[in-house]
């Protein structure tokens, strides 16, 4: 493994051999390692923050993890995920945008919608208990196309907050969630299912 001065000297100060490391970073994303929360400094500080916000105003939120609980094992899931939802439930339109699954997931509790992220990394595989209700299933990539599955996403966002999210993904179809099928419960604007074989 190739690394820089700098993170050589990151780990050094911290007195770790390079097996040490690896076993530190190979665990960030396991059990082992801490869950996420939001914690009580943080919900306290967005607390203050919302205070001074109209209920109307619609809101974007960028989180990491996804702020719900999806799939401990897989660390899909942040521990005081209530608490920040119930910060966020008094806003007409409020929307999650996330990361760290690796895999399109479309998601709605109340009047929050979330939406997962692709990642230029390999995808996870979706957690053995199923997916959001909302989500449409991107077909499981192939594992010896070390290209298949990855992919990047854009937003479009309305003025009533909600958006649209069109995934590229890469070798494959692009996927198009629309803010209309989430706004009815996933009833219309029903994105087209994949058609490649899932691996």
């Amino acid at each position: 493994m190739l690394i820089s001065e700098q993170e050589k000297d990151f780990w050094s100060a911290r007195g770790m051999s390079p097996a040490e490391r690896m076993h530190t970073v190979a665990g960030l994303d396991n059990a082992v390692q801490s869950a996420f929360e939001v914690g009580a400094a943080q919900r306290e500080w967005l607390r203050k923050d919302l205070d001074k916000v109209p209920k109307s105003t619609p809101l974007i939120v960028f989180s990491h993890s996804p702020l719900y609980k999806l799939y401990r094992p897989w660390n899909f899931w942040t521990d005081d995920a209530e608490d920040v939802q119930a910060l966020l439930h008094r806003f007409d339109r409020v929307t999650v945008l996330h990361g760290h699954t690796h895999q399109v997931l479309t998601n709605r509790i109340g009047n929050i919608q979330f939406h997962g992220m692709l990642s230029t990394a390999w995808p996870w595989p979706y957690a053995p208990q199923g997916m959001p209700a909302l989500t449409v299933q991107m077909n499981r990539p192939n594992p010896f196309d070390s290209n298949d599955g990855l992919g990047d996403g854009t937003i479009a966002v309305h003025p009533d907050g909600l958006v649209d999210m069109l995934y590229g993904l890469w070798n494959r179809n692009p996927m198009q969630v629309k803010a209309s099928y989430l706004s009815s419960g996933g009833k219309s604007d029903i994105p087209v299912a994949p058609t490649l074989a899932s691996y």
